[in-house]
């Protein structure tokens, strides 16, 4: 399967006749100064949880009919979420359609995953952070608890390996987690920090699968060919079907800066064979990280002649 990760764009004219692109996932937030100073009434909170999960659940259905099963969930879905009141968590309409959007998932053969952000470092030498960190895990993973969703990393909740050189630091966290978390969790190999070879060794100690990134991967090798890399984290999963990320350099940049290399382009612009063969054997799915979301997918899928599924 391909997936999108997070929004669903569309082509918008203005009156100048100038075209931009919206997203039509329309998250909601809150903000930490405003609900500390008591500016949000609970309604105000309330409704702003059930519009976005409510939203999930229309996206969730609009790519369905159009041939993606596979979706990340935005990180934003339940702002401010470790300090919002329990009753707004687990008001009724909120925990019905969690479950709602888990039994739609499930009875399409549908998959859905999440990345929370950078500031999830469970390496860090910080307990403080540390904390932090596992506060935003459990969100995640009790938002897929309410949707009732397997325990495997299938619906993954994906990470990268945070403070290089300590992965020490990471297996004990991990070690420490609740099961909730560990037996949903996934490592993605970085462009700096933790190569696939560096994530294997914290596999050996932790049996939390290494999430292949292809672009990351041409930064921080690891002393491994792409390749070897993809199929070395493929032996991480056990019986759950691998996800591998897909991204690109924006054209013109190839030869530019470390940060410049980074940048993930509006479209598909090459997919390395091995993966591409991969895809094509049903050995993994495919997250698409490029800017122009579904419309990158549906451009590549003519491009590329793949499939959707």
């Amino acid at each position: 399967m391909i997936g999108l990760c997070c929004h669903y764009v569309v082509p918008v004219t203005k009156r100048n006749g100038t075209i931009e692109y919206d997203n039509i996932l329309n998250e909601r937030t809150l903000q930490f100064k405003a609900f500390n100073s008591g500016k949000y009434s609970k309604e105000k909170v309330l409704d702003t949880y059930i519009n976005n999960i409510s939203h999930v659940k229309s996206i969730l259905n609009k790519i369905l009919n159009e041939g993606i099963k596979s979706y990340r969930m935005s990180t934003g879905v339940f702002p401010l979420w470790d300090i919002v009141s329990d009753d707004i968590k687990n008001n009724d309409l909120v925990l019905s359609t969690l479950k709602e959007i888990g039994a739609f998932v499930l009875k399409n053969n549908m998959r859905i995953t999440c990345h929370p952000d950078q500031f999830v470092v469970l390496s860090s030498d910080n307990p403080n952070v540390r904390d932090n960190s596992l506060k935003t895990l459990s969100m995640h993973a009790w938002i897929f608890d309410k949707m009732e969703l397997p325990k495997t990393p299938y619906y993954s909740i994906n990470i990268h390996g945070g403070k290089g050189g300590n992965g020490k630091q990471l297996i004990e966290s991990i070690c420490a987690l609740p099961d909730s978390i560990k037996n949903r969790l996934t490592l993605e190999n970085d462009e700096s920090s933790y190569s696939v070879a560096d994530l294997y060794e914290v596999y050996a100690n932790t049996q939390v699968p290494v999430c292949f990134d292809s672009h990351h991967h041409s930064f921080n090798d690891g002393g491994m060919s792409a390749e070897d890399a993809m199929n070395k984290a493929f032996t991480t999963w056990g019986t759950s079907k691998p996800m591998t990320h897909l991204s690109n350099t924006t054209p013109g940049l190839e030869s530019g800066s470390f940060r410049e290399k980074r940048k993930h382009s509006d479209y598909v612009h090459y997919i390395p064979e091995y993966q591409l063969k991969a895809h094509s054997e049903n050995k993994t799915d495919i997250d698409f990280e490029f800017k122009m979301k579904n419309l990158a997918i549906f451009k590549a899928v003519k491009d590329f002649n793949i499939s959707l599924v």
